[in-house]
């Protein structure tokens, strides 16, 4: 290696410093992931293909294009190397390159890199302990592997777009933004930085498989057992919150819209704020159970009620009440948002030619901005790359572009490439096959939000011992409407983990909680800001008695900023989080709707996640753990990649097109079939002709008005008035056998039991029986992980604990006296918190 070409790492800031990685994804989900990474401290190289001859677009000095900005959200700090990958030579360029890197990641379908001979089987030949993840549609193996996949499918096939609607019988919703891409890449993100934790471990290279669908199934989280095992199948429910909660959802005001969610301990304060003092006496509405029971009488009363004022009076009043509103805000104006802007969420970057443009910033706080750098353009790193990796020269270099083997970019401006950490010693044989966090322990502060409670679940996937930390029986602060919800949100969200109760109102209870802490390796809470501070728990105390500890803190907009102190519910967060605002349904453009699923406590425990991944691997390389800061909001945010430098600097227009692609790709979307299904597609320029065939009316192909993507745009009233009509001539069953016989985008929207019968879920392993004593049967059914390490053993699938039941053999592991605990079956801890 020429060690002049490289710049040495200094003392490692970041969870990934010294980690190289090649990246060969394309479009979104893929190089989303590997932003992460880059994020993280990783350095990114795409490998990407030469331009084709007369591609390039003409640069404007004076400002970014479309194209250009969409490049700047996804691939800043990253290095551009172009090689023709299907040459020999190009091959042999990458091998070379692979020797010495650490990670390779590629989002290719199936079969795709064994075709180039970039698969893993081709690159443990130059590099034994190499970690390769691949990114697909369906994952790599089972009868849809190979079929195409966009995110409008997936979201139709894992189940929550059928319950994503504004009432029974009318369209499902697909979420305006594509987070089938956008969650796969932060899910490639985590077992990457989990299969370099292991390496670090073994010395081990492993491979990553990650499905889309897969990661879209496991989202689903409390809804699978609810509809697998209580027959009780999810039903658009855009009033009622995941635990019951009532009021909840969108309203609209004088001037917008509003989401809100209104627990028992808010509702006097909202009733004060709305000026209906009545609504506290009126029996129909004074206490939760009343509330979920005259539901769509409360929901009538109040959407009057919001009409009388603004969204910006509402979202104003209410949260300085305590209660919990977000404004439905368009894409540009989150980043005019003061908490965005307190929290450096929108960062701005300059390039070479001057020009300026607004990014996401990092939402896991690891980066320094001041140092990031805007993308440049294809192959402009070629040069710098292969001659400090591999020595080549000049005129090796002009050899290699003359022939067509790799294209160089203006070279002028390259920043050198970071010192690499070569993984040192032999691998552990012994130790190979293993999960990546074994040996951890992560106490969970007690409470089911999937913030906090999926986070916990994904590290206890990864291996590590997770503790939950309950409540005491009796202090169950709002109970669930019925058992059977109860039940599903304790099996969904907790399986693999162990139950301990710690009273914190007492001195034991928080001597019991110091003592596990003294021993574990992190703690996850998601409690509002102040409140650890108050029972002696803040970091601080915390590191007192253990400097190792990571403590991972979620909250709804994080521990700083104007809004800190706010709280935060998941509609809320997806609403101020500008996904909201352009996710509609078709017949109805006028009303944002919220998804099925809490993605804004998802997305925010996905992060958590990935964050303290980083963190155990930072303290392996400073000895030392850390504080980490979780915004469900600054996650929401991040979400927002690619479209930040687009709305803000481009003055692109993000409006609800639930008709068009995300690149304008038509026919697009939802439509109803003969069986009064519906069945969703996705067709692009390269599936236009196979769409026309498939729906009996090959005349459409050559017609003048839809012979290309702009014209079938312009013309889309027309073509729809066709294409509407055509669907209604087939089942949904019927146009997906059509479908997948000629490949083609298209899915049947499937329920969450449909979702898990589907033969892919089936053969991807993602229905998962567990054992539960506390529901009838004794068994109850959940989502599986959606990861796939190549070096994870097959283990017995272990169900959610009893609460507390793990307190006195936790105690004796960890040479703790353990606190008397009442323990009792979950099913009579919320039936008598209820009475």
């Amino acid at each position: 290696m020429n060690d002049a070409a490289t710049a040495p790492t200094s003392s490692p800031s970041a969870p990934l410093a010294g980690l190289r990685v090649l990246d060969l994804c394309r479009v979104v989900s893929g190089p989303f992931g590997s932003l992460l990474l880059a994020d993280l401290g990783a350095e990114v190289i795409r490998v990407e293909s030469l331009p084709r001859p007369g591609s390039a677009a003409e640069i404007d000095p004076a400002r970014l294009s479309e194209d250009e900005a969409f490049n700047w959200g996804l691939n800043r700090n990253k290095h551009s190397v172009s090689i023709n990958l299907k040459s020999d030579e190009g091959r042999r360029i990458f091998h070379q390159m692979v020797a010495q890197a650490d990670v390779v990641v590629d989002n290719f379908r199936p079969g795709v890199t064994q075709r180039l001979g970039v698969d893993r089987e081709s690159l443990l030949e130059f590099n034994p302990s190499i970690i390769t993840c691949s990114l697909t549609g369906f994952g790599g193996d089972g009868p849809w592997a190979t079929m195409p996949a966009y995110d409008p499918i997936v979201q139709a096939m894992c189940g929550t777009m059928n319950y994503t609607r504004l009432g029974e019988g009318m369209s499902p919703v697909r979420w305006g933004i594509p987070i089938g891409d956008l969650f796969a890449g932060v899910f490639s993100a985590i077992g990457v930085v989990a299969a370099t934790i292991h390496r670090d471990r073994t010395g081990a290279g492993q491979h990553v498989d990650v499905s889309m669908l897969d990661v879209m199934l496991a989202l689903n989280t409390y809804r699978v057992p609810q509809a697998l095992t209580f027959g009780q199948e999810p039903l658009p429910a855009p009033f009622e919150g995941g635990q019951g909660t009532v009021p909840f959802g969108n309203f609209e005001c004088s001037d917008g819209w509003i989401a809100t969610c209104i627990s028992q301990r808010m509702w006097p304060a909202a009733a004060r704020v709305m000026e209906r003092p009545d609504l506290l006496t009126d029996e129909r509405f004074n206490t939760g159970p009343a509330r979920h029971a005259h539901r769509d009488e409360l929901v009538a009363l109040l959407q009057d009620v919001f009409k009388q004022r603004s969204a910006d009076w509402w979202q104003e009043n209410l949260m300085a009440a305590g209660v919990v509103c977000g404004k439905v805000t368009q894409v540009a104006d989150v980043f005019r948002h003061p908490q965005v802007q307190t929290r450096g969420m929108a960062v701005d970057l300059t390039d070479e030619l001057g020009r300026t443009a607004t990014v996401v910033g990092d939402s896991l706080k690891f980066s320094d901005v001041s140092a990031w750098r805007a993308p440049r353009q294809v192959g402009a790193d070629t040069a710098m790359v292969l001659s400090a990796l591999l020595g080549v020269d000049g005129a090796e270099l002009e050899r290699l572009a003359s022939a067509g083997i790799i294209h160089c970019g203006d070279a002028g401006g390259s920043v050198p490439l970071r010192e690499r950490t070569a993984p040192v010693g032999e691998v552990d044989r012994s130790r190979e096959v293993g999960r990546p966090l074994e040996g951890t322990t992560v106490l969970e502060m007690n409470g089911d939000e999937p913030s906090k409670a999926f986070a916990a679940q994904l590290l206890a996937d990864l291996g590590a011992d997770v503790i939950r930390v309950e409540r005491p029986f009796g202090q169950v602060m709002e109970p669930y409407p019925d058992e059977s919800r109860e039940a599903s949100f304790r099996a969904g969200l907790n399986r693999g983990k162990r139950s301990v109760v710690a009273d914190l109102k007492t001195a034991d209870g928080l001597e019991f909680l110091l003592g596990l802490a003294g021993h574990a390796d992190v703690m996850i809470d998601n409690y509002r800001p102040g409140v650890l501070k108050r029972l002696g728990l803040d970091y601080e105390a915390l590191s007192e008695k253990n400097d190792r500890l990571i403590a991972t803190s979620i909250t709804g907009f994080g521990h700083d900023g104007p809004w800190s102190a706010y709280p935060a519910f998941d509609n809320a967060i997806q609403a101020l989080g500008g996904g909201m605002s352009i996710t509609v349904d078709h017949t109805r453009p006028e009303v944002p709707i919220r998804w099925g699923n809490p993605i804004g406590g998802l997305t925010g425990a996905m992060f958590a996640a990935l964050g303290t991944l980083g963190a155990l691997r930072l303290r392996s390389l400073r000895g030392h753990g850390q504080r980490l800061d979780i915004s469900l909001f600054d996650s929401q945010v991040a979400l927002l990649s690619y479209r930040a430098p687009q709305a803000v600097t481009v003055g692109k227009e993000f409006l609800p097109e639930p008709r068009r692609g995300g690149t304008g790709s038509l026919p697009f979307g939802v439509f109803r079939t003969a069986d009064d299904k519906f069945f969703t597609i996705c067709i692009t320029q390269q599936f236009w002709a196979k769409f026309c065939e498939a729906a009996d009316h090959p005349e459409w192909v050559e017609d003048p008005r839809f012979v290309t993507e702009p014209l079938r745009r312009e013309n889309e009233e027309d073509l729809y008035a066709l294409v509407e009509p055509s669907f209604l001539e087939r089942t949904a069953k019927e146009w997906e056998a059509l479908y997948y016989s000629l490949k083609l985008p298209g899915a049947v929207v499937l329920t969450v039991n449909e979702a898990f019968a589907h033969p892919q879920a089936i053969a991807r392993g993602m229905r998962l029986q567990l054992s539960d004593p506390d529901v009838t049967g004794g068994v109850i059914e959940v989502a599986n992980a959606p990861l796939k390490f190549s070096a994870t053993p097959e283990l017995a699938p272990a169900g959610a604990p009893l609460p507390g039941g793990d307190t006195t053999a936790v105690a004796e592991e960890f040479g703790l006296q353990a606190p008397d605990v009442q323990v009792a079956a979950p099913s009579a801890r919320w039936r008598d918190a209820r009475v």
